[in-house]
């Protein structure tokens, strides 16, 4: 049984309960995350009345998933591109597959993507001999400790900055061992520095979307990969 099934959620509950770095790393998140996002949130008075539209936009666009995944379809095939349609993960997976080996990929830069994870990317590119490598900074980290992301638009939130240090230390060895690595100004740099060079490096590049535009077959990104 995999650590991560839910059978074994109350004996994973009482072991994070028990570890003081997840409980200080989680603690964190009340001001880098919840009061930050209603600070944002009173800065914008039509907040609430937005976020109630884009609920309603989001509840029509389900139940007319097919119109609007057509003309989708249509419009990406009208700009140039390619839609492959996938009935199950594993068709998905070979998809993926075929399409980074048309160009004999052997590094893939990825951007944060639920469905990715759902339908456990990396290890089957990883299987078939392809290093995926993660770009969103949470992601990253957590790919580096090979761990499973802990919040969907916050996978790293788990881990606090020492621990983000020794994972940098272990993989980062073309880098100095003695470097500064305490404060989040130098592990950010040092993270940009090691992404750079494997964009630069990469044949195929991976990423989900926040939105998929179906009236001009657009994909949009709107957060930080």
């Amino acid at each position: 049984m995999s650590e991560m099934s839910p059978l074994r959620f109350k004996d994973n509950a009482i072991r994070a309960l028990g570890d003081a770095e997840l409980q200080r790393a989680l603690g964190n998140m009340r001001q880098g995350f919840i009061e930050r996002r209603t600070k944002a949130a009173e800065r914008l008075p039509e907040f609430d009345a937005l976020r109630d539209k884009a609920k309603e936009i989001k509840d029509h666009v389900l139940a007319h998933l097919d119109v609007y995944l057509e003309a989708f379809e249509k419009n990406v095939v009208a700009n140039g591109g390619t839609v492959h349609w996938a009935k199950e993960p594993a068709q998905a997976r070979d998809i993926v597959l075929n399409i980074c080996r048309l160009v004999g990929a052997e590094t893939v830069t990825k951007g944060k993507s639920m469905i990715g994870e759902e339908i456990a990317i990396n290890p089957f590119l990883e299987a078939n001999g392809i290093r995926p490598v993660e770009t969103d900074l949470g992601e990253y980290i957590i790919q580096l400790r090979d761990e499973p992301p802990s919040h969907i638009i916050a996978p790293a939130i788990h881990v606090n900055k020492e621990q983000i240090a020794e994972a940098f230390r272990r993989h980062h060895r073309d880098l100095a061992p003695e470097r500064p690595l305490s404060d989040r100004a130098a592990l950010l740099a040092e993270a940009r520095r090691a992404l750079r060079e494997r964009f630069l490096e990469a044949e195929v590049g991976i990423t989900g979307a926040n939105f998929l535009i179906a009236e001009t077959g657009s994909a949009v990104i709107v957060t930080n990969e």
